[in-house]
């Protein structure tokens, strides 16, 4: 897990068992080190691990330590996530049962952050966008070839380690979106990444991790939920009912293509979403990287083909109008005419008087 804040998320404890716990420094074998976070499932607790000499990441579940169906449960999923290694999903150490607590979850501590303290700075760029994608996007592949279907896909359990590591946690845990948990009559958290069939009908498949994850790509691109709001009962009728708007209306450097990209990962309906993250991942960086613009979209710039098509035709253009010049020259040539200096006029010069002999009179 990642830590979340240096000092603990809550100003009130979540209830008497836990502070008692967290005052102990005990949960189980570990001892506990301080409160990393708090959300709808559950408090984060920094560890250490005296027998291996490690830190680790212990979440205390906050529902269901009670009910012995959520016990077995538990606990089957906890064994199919510690037989499960991937680079891109924290590991999972150990599981238990505290007597006080209920059911606990020991992860790998993922120094760092997560990427919901990313977001709070404001949208990722394309190219972030792309790197966390792809990993959570391989993760969730690897795990749904095992048959794990995450089901709270959000960007609180995705952590962002050193070196660029992208790591997904909280693995089989949340069976039920965050709005279902409740504490004196108050909703914990909303549904805001959770798909429509999660929230009427309770159905979690590999095409509602396929949803969420379009959720949270939608927040980091454009810096808002598709469904944002505080109220959970709101947020869940926007989900079912209302229609997703289009990513270019909130940010206008998207293109048409990512709205199409995430009309299908958002669609209502489970069949026509992409069959799997990594169809969606390699949609929306196909996407992403097209110049195309939207209807609102960035202003269009060329492709390198096409400045080089339009270069060839101009240098055709000038060669052709110059062999026009040429051949005309030759065929019809032109003949100087020589300059001549025009001169005043002359005068006529006067004859000289001759003598006119006349013969005389006889």
């Amino acid at each position: 897990m990642s830590e979340l804040a240096t000092q603990p998320v809550l100003s009130e404890p979540v209830d008497g068992a836990l502070t008692s716990a967290a005052t102990s420094a005990r949960i189980g074998r570990y001892r506990v080190i301080r409160q990393l976070g708090e959300g709808a499932m559950g408090t984060v607790m920094l560890a250490h691990d005296p027998e291996l000499q490690r830190e680790v990441a212990v979440k205390v579940l906050r529902d269901g330590g009670k009910r012995e169906s959520f016990v077995a449960r538990f606990r089957n999923e906890m064994r199919a996530a510690a037989r499960f290694h991937h680079p891109n999903v924290v590991i999972v150490h150990d599981a238990g049962m505290c007597p006080t607590l209920g059911p606990y979850v020991v992860y790998e501590y993922v120094p760092g952050r997560n990427l919901r303290m990313l977001l709070e700075v404001g949208p990722l760029t394309p190219k972030e966008a792309i790197r966390i994608a792809r990993g959570v996007g391989a993760a969730l592949d690897a795990l749904h070839s095992i048959g794990i279907v995450h089901r709270d896909i959000k960007p609180d359990n995705i952590l962002l380690g050193p070196e660029g590591a992208v790591k997904l946690t909280d693995l089989g845990i949340a069976r039920v979106p965050d709005a279902t948990l409740t504490r004196d009559g108050q909703f914990l958290g909303t549904p805001a990444y959770a798909p429509p069939e999660a929230i009427t009908k309770g159905e979690y498949s590999t095409r509602g991790d396929v949803y969420s994850l379009a959720s949270v790509m939608f927040e980091a691109l454009t810096g808002t939920r598709p469904f944002p709001g505080d109220d959970a009962v709101q947020v869940s009728y926007a989900v079912v009912h209302e229609r997703t708007p289009s990513p270019s209306t909130l940010c206008p450097t998207l293109s048409a293509r990512v709205d199409e990209v995430f009309a299908m990962g958002l669609s209502r309906r489970p069949g026509e979403r992409p069959p799997s993250a990594g169809a969606f991942v390699a949609l929306l960086v196909t996407a992403l990287r097209d110049p195309t613009p939207g209807p609102r979209g960035r202003p269009w710039r060329p492709r390198v083909s096409t400045m080089l098509l339009a270069g060839l035709a101009l240098l055709a253009l000038i060669m052709g109008v110059y062999r026009l010049t040429r051949t005309d020259a030759v065929t019809n040539p032109v003949v100087p005419v020589p300059s001549v200096t025009p001169t005043a006029p002359s005068r006529p010069r006067p004859r000289p008087l001759r003598a006119v002999h006349r013969a005389p009179p006889r």
